[in-house]
């Protein structure tokens, strides 16, 4: 039946933490995979209340068709919110999708045809890599550092690139505590991005899930609010600020050309996002505050973290080969191990000690990273953190000495 299929979908795969999830709704494994807000940051109780005014009092509003663009009432909520972070943007500058998946399938809907180059980091986003591929996009891997991504690297797969004869399009980067490392793109190479997209006229996609969620370190402002020709779209969520069950983003560009064909575009795909949806978050933003309610998470976060790389401190073998990101916000910790250890593998063993992460490999466009693994501490309690980094441990030591019993077996 594989006729009646398109190419494109005909090649696309799984989302790997999609998957996992299904397999660790096992109420007794403790999950680090999927990045999931705590569910104890939820806002419930006040949600709950505007819900019931909002349809009780503005039903005929809030449960009819919207704009394609979004709210009034939401986008106005965000621009008074941006004011503060030194981001000045007006209404017509903001598009509200459903959630920020859907911006980056507009991204690539409007802006990229097959074997089009997008540069992205090794490694990035795997929801990002799903959009990419499905879209047939070339995806060019750069190398990321400790203080991002690497510029050296981008400069030499720029010039391979045209070399090659192709069309380079754009940068992907998740500057703020990337997903899935955790790792931050310095000031200075922000300021080298942006020289390179205009020396080359690339457009450059800053995904932002994780920027407000800071609590350690100084903040670094947005590329987007550094641009000054328009060449930065950037994408903001609502689902870590907030809750990830209202399905909300918003993509932010200075540049009316670019903003139409989104529109444009978006209309093809869903013609507005929820009404009620949007309602909800601004009437949150406009009653309660945003900044208050992310005070508070940044500590829940940040006890979270401490926590984790307290026990990787503590059960992790003291092998050279194994390190890990020290994040200064975000949801996520990344681990090195032995170039011996194949996490995809290792996996299976992780389960049946009923704990589970995010093999590395999947995060990478170019089949490497297969000695990493991503782990969430976010939706874990301090003691299933605790606990389920000690089962981590022992697994992972197991399998050190499985692969060092196997080498000297094959020696």
């Amino acid at each position: 039946m594989k006729q009646h299929l398109s190419q494109r979908v005909s090649g696309a795969k799984r989302s790997a933490i999609r998957e996992l999830l299904k397999l660790t709704e096992q109420p007794d494994i403790i999950s680090f995979g999927g990045g999931l807000p705590a569910p104890e940051s939820f806002p419930h109780k006040e949600l709950a209340e505007i819900a019931h005014q909002e349809l009780m009092n503005n039903y005929a509003n809030v449960l009819q068709y919207g704009t394609t663009e979004g709210s009034r009432t939401l986008r106005d909520a965000f621009i008074e919110w941006l004011r503060p972070q030194g981001i000045e943007v007006t209404r017509e500058q903001l598009l509200v999708t459903t959630a920020s998946q859907q911006g980056l399938d507009l991204l690539c809907k409007v802006f990229f045809d097959p074997g089009d180059v997008m540069f992205c980091g090794l490694p990035t986003y795997l929801g990002a890599i799903q959009a990419f591929s499905l879209f047939q996009i070339d995806k060019i891997g750069v190398l990321v550092e400790d203080d991002g991504m690497s510029i050296e690297d981008l400069e030499m797969k720029i010039a391979e690139v045209k070399l090659a004869g192709k069309q380079m399009k754009g940068i992907y980067v998740i500057p703020d505590f990337q997903n899935p490392s955790g790792i931050t793109l310095s000031l200075e190479k922000r300021r080298q991005l942006l020289e390179i997209a205009k020396r080359e006229d690339l457009l450059i996609f800053e995904d932002n899930p994780y920027g407000h969620l800071r609590f350690a370190g100084e903040e670094i402002p947005s590329i987007y609010s550094m641009d000054p020709e328009g060449r930065v779209i950037m994408l903001f969520t609502f689902s870590k600020v907030l809750c990830a069950g209202l399905r909300l983003a918003v993509m932010i560009t200075s540049r009316p050309d670019l903003m139409d064909a989104l529109v444009r575009t978006k209309q093809a795909t869903d013609l507005c996002t929820s009404k009620l949806t949007q309602h909800l978050a601004a009437r949150y933003m406009l009653d309660y505050g945003l900044e208050g309610h992310l005070d508070e998470i940044r500590l829940i976060y940040s006890e979270k973290r401490n926590a984790m790389i307290n026990a990787l401190e503590k059960y992790m073998p003291k092998d050279e080969g194994i390190h890990w990101t020290k994040p200064d916000g975000g949801l996520f910790i990344w681990v090195w191990l032995p170039d011996v250890i194949d996490t995809h593998e290792m996996l299976a063993q992780a389960v049946e000690r009923k704990v589970a992460y995010v093999p590395g490999a999947a995060f990478f466009v170019d089949d490497t990273g297969h000695n990493t693994m991503r782990l969430a501490f976010s939706s874990s309690t301090l003691e299933q953190i605790d606990e389920g980094i000690r089962r981590l441990a022992d697994v992972v030591k197991a399998e050190i000495v499985s692969k060092m019993v196997g080498t000297h077996e094959s020696v």
